[in-house]
């Protein structure tokens, strides 16, 4: 790994920043946010959300991906305001509320932008943040990764039904050996790892990637924590349980298959040919692996035009095609194998006709199938097939693994705006 990062440091001197140029944490930034109680140890508290998640790569070392050469001309006919926030009507605990304040002051909203095909019904940029701000997304994240393992299977370089040590040996003897990649991106692979309460992840997850700056661990990178995953609580495939260390083994799969890092991929394949208006921040380790899970920054109008791509076939602005229409179909048809896995999970209780596939969900609430990508703090791209609608948000709610956020968020505000598009 030192070799190939030296390999790394090298290039960067005689190209242009892509995506392999790892960069370093921000250390002005730091500065900047100390005398405010914030630092590299919490700033991902839910206190300091409205201040960090707009700058969270700063944090971190990370990867700039170029959105390159290829920017696409607005083609998005300006409707902005046909959507009024203020007086569409939805519920919270206390009775109906007006949908601009459920956003912005119970979900914590920081951004949205809403297309019906291509027009721009609505967009909004609170918390003093603009049209070029990027915003964590964190578990959005894991839906970017399954797309791109999901082109290298497109490619011939990714066979899913194989067993993650094809691919990854050093997994032998692990939890994950015997394991389908197909199953470890529907996140059935059944792994047995405790989590404390209101968290998705072991606190050595994190520790291992440097997520909250440098410990004493002793473990230096994401492969040495998920070597140490060694039992399973149910046969894969049988069970959908959320956890983050399937996408990171898939991003680990999907490195080693295409010879390149993710960020370069995602350059390559996705983010130069969409027509992003900006560049996408993904963050990494020490050793340099991106953070696969939940490392992605980007601005919500480039999320708007993932979600356009998706409604499109997986066709860009010029018609080239850009994610695989078979992945996607699949993905929207589901199968025997993923609902069966979804109906004991908790998430069943939120949309029991639902199902999750390569690490996105497909659900079916208050008379809207949908397609979406989903952040614990409210960070979600959802598109509707049926009236071409993309919904891009960013927030910053405070609690992770929130029941009431989820209720709030999928069964109040995304269903009423959904309605409200489709009357446009």
């Amino acid at each position: 790994m030192k070799s190939s990062m030296l390999a790394l440091a090298l290039l960067s001197l005689t190209q242009p920043a892509i995506a392999n140029d790892l960069r370093p944490v921000d250390s002005d930034f730091l500065a900047q946010v100390e005398p405010f109680g914030i630092s590299q140890a919490n700033w991902d508290n839910g206190e300091h959300a409205a201040t960090t998640f707009p700058n969270a790569y700063r944090f971190t070392r990370h990867y700039e991906i170029s959105p390159g050469s290829n920017l696409a001309p607005e083609s998005w006919q300006d409707a902005t305001g046909s959507i009024d926030l203020g007086s569409l009507i939805a519920h919270d605990a206390d009775g109906a509320i007006n949908l601009e304040t459920l956003l912005r002051d119970r979900l914590k909203n920081h951004t949205m932008v809403i297309l019906k095909g291509d027009r721009l019904l609505h967009q909004h940029f609170w918390n003093g943040m603009t049209a070029s701000s990027t915003h964590l997304d964190m578990s959005v994240t894991k839906s970017f990764t399954a797309t791109l393992a999901g082109i290298a299977a497109s490619e011939g370089l990714l066979d899913m039904s194989q067993p993650v040590q094809t691919y990854l040996p050093a997994f032998a003897g692990t939890a994950f050996e015997g394991v389908s990649i197909q199953d470890v991106a529907d996140m059935n692979s059944g792994l047995n790892i405790k989590t404390p309460p209101f968290k998705s992840w072991d606190p050595r997850f994190t520790q291992s990637q440097e997520w909250n700056g440098p410990n004493d661990s002793g473990l230096h990178g994401i492969t040495d924590y998920l070597v140490t995953i060694d039992s399973r609580k149910f046969e894969p495939g049988t069970h959908f349980q959320y956890q983050d260390p399937n996408t990171e083994v898939l991003g680990l799969v999907t490195e080693a298959v295409t010879g390149v890092g993710l960020a370069e991929y995602m350059h390559d394949r996705l983010w130069s040919r969409i027509g992003a208006e900006g560049p996408a921040y993904w963050m990494a380790d020490a050793e340099g692996n991106t953070v696969a899970s939940g490392g992605l920054n980007m601005r919500t109008r480039d999320l708007a035009r993932v979600g356009r791509v998706f409604l499109n076939g997986g066709r860009n602005y010029l018609g080239e095609q850009v994610v695989p229409e078979e992945f996607i179909t699949a993905i929207f048809e589901g199968n025997d194998r993923v609902r069966a896995a979804w109906t004991p999970g908790k998430e069943a209780a939120l949309a029991p006709d639902g199902w999750y596939k390569d690490q996105i969900r497909v659900l079916n609430i208050k008379g809207h199938k949908i397609i979406a990508f989903v952040g614990i703090h409210g960070q979600t791209l959802v598109m509707e097939p049926a009236t071409d609608t993309v919904i891009a948000m960013n927030s910053g709610y405070p609690q992770t693994e929130s029941e009431r956020m989820n209720t709030l968020l999928f069964l109040e505000a995304v269903p009423t705006l959904l309605d409200a598009a489709a009357n446009q």
